[in-house]
This record gives C-alpha cells, structure tokens and sequence, in this order.
C-alpha cells in the first residue's frame, strides 16, 4: 500500500475553503492500527476525490483527516478541532466504538451526522445521530455461532478488552449465545494495547474450550496464534470484523489457518466484481487515487462515503449540520450498485449483512 507522508497530510487539512463540504474523520494513522485508519481514509477519498471531478455536488468535499493514535483522549481533542476550527458538516468513518464515544455527546449537541463508524458496538449505535452502514456485533456473532455450532462446536471462550467498550462487545457476544440457547462462554479480559501473553492464552485454553472468540483488534489475536502454535494446542479462532484479514495473513501466516473472521462487507477480491459492480467502482477510484488495492476496510469506506455522497445531494445545495441529518432519515432505500442500505422507517442502521471469511491453504480467506 502506498502510504502519504505528513506533508500530504497537512496539505489536505489545509486546502478547505469556505465554499467547500468539509468532512471530519478522526482514525489511527500511527501506531499498530494504523493501516485501518490508512484505509479508512484513503476509501472515503477515492470517492469525494471523483465526486469533485464531475462536480457532482456543485461544491467540492474536503476529508479532514486527523490522527488519533488509537487513543481516546486523542480521538476527543481532534473531534473539538474538527467542530470548532474546521467547522466539519459532519463527522464520518471514526475508527473504533473507543474513538467515538466522546464525539457522541459533543454531535449531539450540534444535531449533526455521526456518519459510518468503524464498529458494530451498541453503545454507539443507540445514539440518535448515529447512522450505520454496518452490521452490529451481536449480527456477527449470531453468524458465527449458527456456523460453529453446524460443526458442533458450542463451547467457547470470549476474548475481550477491560474497558467500556470492551465489555459492551463481550456482552453482545453473550447475549447472542443466549439467543441460540446455548450457555455463556466464560471470559478473558485483557488491557487495551497490551500484549496477551502465555498466561493470557493458558487462561483462554484451561476448559478446553472448540473456539476462541475473538472482539479485539488484530495484534492480540495475532499473539494468540503465534502462542498457541508454540505451544501445540491450535484451537481455533473466530473473530469479529475489527480484525483485518488480510494483515492476519501477512503477519501470522500459516498459524492462523482456519481462521474464521466475520465480514460486513462483500468481498474485496475479482470475483466480486460480477454481481456487485460496486467492488468495481471502488477499485478502480482507489486504484486511480493512490495505486492500493482494495481490501475489506477501503471498501467499507467506499460504500459508506458512496452513501454520504447520495445524502449530501438529497439535502441540496444549502445543506447544514441539521439538515444533513434529518437528511439521513429520509433516504430509504439506497442501492449503491451491489450493495444496497436501508434507512426507511426510521431505521438508522443501513445493513444487518453478514458473511465469513475462513483462512484457507496459501493464505487467503475464503468464502
């Protein structure tokens, strides 16, 4: 992937004018997530960047990205920047339920649009400026115990973060067991940012539970694959879709085989391309944007910038922060050329869709 510099950074959080339909975006582009929030960006901006070549709102978008390193205290400071100095219509794509939770307050307040989270987490999607283009994580999970449980595997062990949002997608996962009348999975909880360690895997494995399930980010899952290999005992893992597949692949490689990962969004690959023109569409913007390859991250943040794009016309020409959010409500259905949202009848949340990916022979996730 080819990655922008600081220089270009600044440069586009320094080109808005007054005339222009700025948009805020808060993500990770330091530190291990990084490459999500890179994704997550340059998705949106391979959208806007072919909306203003055909003028298609009369007034070009601006994606005002900023850094949070993947820390809450960071992710707040950049969401009173993008308000107040930037002057953001809306805030869009934010990285992570953690990322997002202090925004929520703060876009109430201003009765604007909280746009295409990167989470599934319900203590965001109960806030009513929130719109979605996601499945929840209870969606995800109810997918992957109705797949494990064809296998027979029932028992299983919950991987999660000691923090507030951590818990609310441990307890999502739980409830979703109870829903398939199975028992609850007992818990791990780790720190957010930390390593899991052998005594971390020791404790996910000592009930000899048929799958790990996985809320975390990528790095711990990674640490669980790479221990368990070591020390011989491969049970599975399945994980919510805030884990990237494809850096799975990369960087744990044959340990990570029969790894099942929940996706929100078809698949990114060729073969899509039929019977959703939309993965087409947002390969060639990215390819002509900056030469990467689409991945499941950047074609979420296509699909979710796409979806802005066709709001933003609906509201016309004067749009505000509140009237792109009434805005929101009255789209209904809204077909994106393969992949089709729904947001009618004061449904805020545009898709319960669901798929799994499992990591086969030569490193690719498959279908």
């Amino acid at each position: 992937m080819k990655k922008w510099g600081a220089a270009m950074l600044a440069l586009i959080a320094l080109s808005a004018t007054a005339e222009d339909i700025v948009i805020g975006q808060s993500v990770a582009l330091s530190g291990p997530t990084a490459d999500i929030g890179r994704d997550m960006r340059d998705g949106a901006l391979a959208v806007f960047a072919r909306a203003n070549a055909s003028n298609a709102l009369g007034r070009p978008i601006q994606l005002i990205t900023l850094d949070n390193a993947n820390d809450r205290k960071r992710a707040t400071e950049n969401t009173q920047l993008l308000l107040d100095k930037h002057k953001a219509l809306a805030l869009f794509g934010y990285s992570s339920a953690t990322a997002s939770l202090d925004a929520l307050p703060l876009v109430g307040k201003q009765h604007m649009l909280f746009f295409a989270p990167f989470s599934g987490a319900m203590d965001i999607r109960n806030h009513p400026s929130v719109y979605t283009v996601r499945a929840s994580y209870q969606d995800e999970a109810a997918k992957i115990i109705a797949s494990k449980r064809e296998v027979g595997a029932v028992k299983s062990v919950v991987l999660y973060y000691d923090d507030e949002v951590g818990r609310s997608n441990h307890d999502a996962v739980v409830a979703a067991f109870a829903s398939a009348g199975l028992a609850k999975p007992q818990g791990v909880a780790i720190k957010r940012g930390a390593p899991l360690d052998r005594a971390g895997v020791t404790a996910l494995l000592k009930d000899a539970p048929h799958y790990v399930f996985v809320t975390t980010q990528h790095p711990p899952v990674a640490d669980y694959l790479r221990i368990s290999n070591e020390i011989g005992n491969n049970v599975p893992v399945a994980a919510l879709s805030f884990v990237n597949p494809d850096e799975l692949a990369e960087g744990v490689g044959g340990a990570a085989r029969g790894t099942v990962v929940a996706q929100v969004m078809p698949s990114p690959t060729a073969a899509s391309h039929a019977s959703r023109p939309v993965v087409k569409e947002c390969a060639d913007a990215l390819r002509a944007l900056n030469g990467a390859a689409l991945n499941y991250t950047s074609l979420e943040s296509c699909i979710a910038a796409k979806a802005l794009v066709v709001a933003l016309k609906k509201a016309g020409p004067k749009v505000t922060r509140e009237s792109l959010l009434s805005t929101m409500g009255t789209l209904g259905h809204v077909d994106l050329n393969g992949f089709t949202l729904n947001y009618a009848g004061g449904n805020r949340h545009g898709s319960n869709w669901v798929d799994l990916a499992i990591l086969s022979r030569g490193n690719r996730f498959v279908h």
